[in-house]
């Protein structure tokens, strides 16, 4: 059970990659092209921006789950709560029971930077191979 979910954490976040170098790739008519150097132009930015998105997703978790954003998403829902009709109803009264509910509960983020790295050495191979031809 547990090698399947983190298999699907790996193939959902594969096929988000994927989704995103082919929208780059469909929009830049690659199909189209015909120069060897403007394909691997268009190849290593699919990539390049796919695997800085994946990337930069497991580095903002890695930061939320060390506590980074703690204050400002606690900062941020007492002043909704202000606008509540039953103040007894809020979750968290304080910032300590709050941080403290928040520590059980954090995430994992290997598998973001693991993929998006992954997509970050494809772009760098497509890069090598533009200035091999260029």
């Amino acid at each position: 059970m547990k090698d399947t979910k983190k298999f699907a954490r790996y193939a959902i976040t594969s096929v988000v990659g994927i989704v995103i170098v082919l929208t780059i790739v469909l929009s830049k008519n690659i199909f189209n092209l015909q120069d060897p150097i403007e394909i691997y132009k268009a190849l290593t930015d699919a990539f390049f921006i796919a695997g800085v998105l994946i990337t930069g997703y497991g580095l903002l978790i890695v930061a939320s789950n060390g506590g980074t954003f703690d204050m400002l998403v606690f900062g941020v829902g007492r002043f909704f709560d202000l606008f509540r009709k039953d103040m007894m109803k809020v979750k968290y009264k304080t910032f300590y029971e709050y941080r403290t509910a928040k520590q059980d509960k954090k995430q994992g983020f290997g598998y973001l930077i693991l993929v998006g790295l992954v997509f970050l050495i494809l772009s760098f191979l497509f890069l090598w191979l533009y200035y091999k031809v260029a």
